[in-house]
């Protein structure tokens, strides 16, 4: 079997405790690590670089390889060594980016593979390569007095090598400037253009609310305390279900506590919960389920307006949809830049996964399928949302949200409200609010 590995030492220890051959190891650099000290006590012959410069700069490190010698390991000097492979001699072998150091098992973004023996061919591929380096009669022993000689002469460079480094980290230090200045003016663009495009994309919202087919009915409302939770209260004569257009087509009448896209002085979105004479909630977030196509119906989305949920989108989102599985657990966010008129996905974003090499678990499976069937259907994607950002139907859970005097700002505020109709056919009603100054 062939396996990918971005930290190859969970695979080698367990390689290590198994073998019952003898064990070759060819790593550039060694520090001390778990995995050496089992290959010291398993007596592994090692094939590695041993310059001055790779030990004053801690590539490898003195007391690493007096714990090979400690434990009558076999060291031997390969010049210009850049391969890494640990394998033995029946059973394995590993072949790829990882050294056998510290950073190398825990810090370096690492990409290796193992072979076992049912890809022999592949084994002795490896195998017969290394033995062509190994047999070389010229290789150099490193023993106890080039160790000790190695470590004087780190003492000698130490110096030399700290002065070098504080003027290479002046000079680099420069360059990180110089390019965070570059990327820091390009953030700044970014903004600006994105400030342009929600300040256009308000205004679009306006011109949406204005284009609309009115239906010549308009009702002024107060925001007044109501059993403990303040509301928009119109009165009796008001009956905010049923609406006719100003042709004189009466619309059918909408279901109690109907959910309706309400535009608050052309910009402030939300979805009002309508009764006769009220509206009870205005929520900035709503979810809604089913909407997707297999195999992602059982996807949840919620579309907010939140500023909470906006934070984490690019600054020119004006909603978001958050696509969560069963349980809960968010699968994706979708920026969308929304005016009525018009909807486009910006991105989708999810939670960064740290690559394996493994097989993916089924909720990250999930999760990518998601994000390539958005990607590659962004136009039927965008299309869904539109209908569902419009839609009256009441949904399984009742819309909840923010009292009237959360969404309006104030208590006792008088607010006019009238019905716009967008879409083929007026298919569409937006409830548009303003607010007397």
């Amino acid at each position: 079997m062939i396996r990918i590995r971005t930290n190859l030492a969970p695979r080698w220890n367990r390689q290590i405790r198994e073998a019952t051959t003898p064990l070759t190891v060819l790593s550039p650099y060694i520090t001390e690590n778990s995995t050496l000290k089992l290959l010291a006590n398993k007596q592994a012959t090692f094939y590695t670089r041993f310059e001055v410069r790779d030990f004053v700069c801690m590539a490898s490190t003195i007391a690493a390889f007096k714990l090979l010698l400690i434990n009558k390991c076999t060291i031997y000097e390969v010049k210009d060594l850049h391969a890494k492979v640990i394998m033995d001699e029946a059973d394995f072998v590993t072949l790829g980016s990882q050294n056998l150091t510290f950073r190398g098992a825990s810090k370096n973004k690492e990409l290796s593979v193992c072979f076992d023996n049912s890809k022999a061919n592949s084994c002795e591929r490896v195998r017969s390569v290394v033995n062509d380096w190994i047999d070389d009669p010229d290789l150099e022993l490193i023993d106890w007095a080039r160790v000790l000689r190695m470590e004087k002469d780190v003492r000698l460079a130490k110096k030399a090598f700290e002065e070098f480094n504080e003027a290479m980290s002046k000079i680099q230090g420069k360059a990180d400037t110089y390019q965070a200045k570059r990327v820091q003016v390009a953030r700044d663009q970014q903004e600006q253009e994105r400030a342009a495009r929600k300040a256009k994309n308000l205004a679009a919202i306006g011109a949406a609310v204005r284009s609309g087919a009115p239906s010549g009915t308009k009702y002024t409302g107060t925001v007044k305390p109501s059993e403990g939770s303040a509301r928009l209260k119109f009165d009796a004569k008001v009956d905010l279900l049923q609406w006719t257009r100003k042709n004189g087509i009466v619309l059918p009448r909408m279901i109690k506590s109907s959910r309706c896209l309400c535009v608050l002085n052309q910009q402030k979105v939300g979805w009002a919960r309508l009764a006769s004479q009220q509206i009870t909630k205005f929520a900035q977030s709503m979810t809604i389920g089913g909407i997707l196509p297999k195999p992602f119906d059982r996807v949840d989305v919620t579309l907010s307006v939140t500023p909470k949920d906006l934070a984490r989108a690019p600054s020119d989102t004006t909603l978001v949809a958050i696509l969560k599985n069963e349980n809960g657990t968010e699968l994706c966010m979708v920026p969308v830049l929304y005016s009525i008129d018009e909807i486009s996905v910006l991105d989708t974003l999810g939670p960064k996964r740290k690559p394996s090499g493994k097989k993916l678990k089924p909720i990250e499976q999930l999760r990518t399928d998601l994000k390539r069937w958005i990607d590659s259907n962004r136009a039927d994607f965008e299309s869904l949302l539109s209908r569902h950002i419009t839609s009256t139907t009441p949904l399984k859970k009742r819309l909840d949200g923010v009292n009237a005097d959360v969404f309006f700002e104030g208590m006792d505020t008088v607010v006019d409200v009238t019905m716009v109709f967008k879409g083929r056919n007026g298919t569409k009603p937006i409830l548009v609010a303003t607010t007397r100054s």
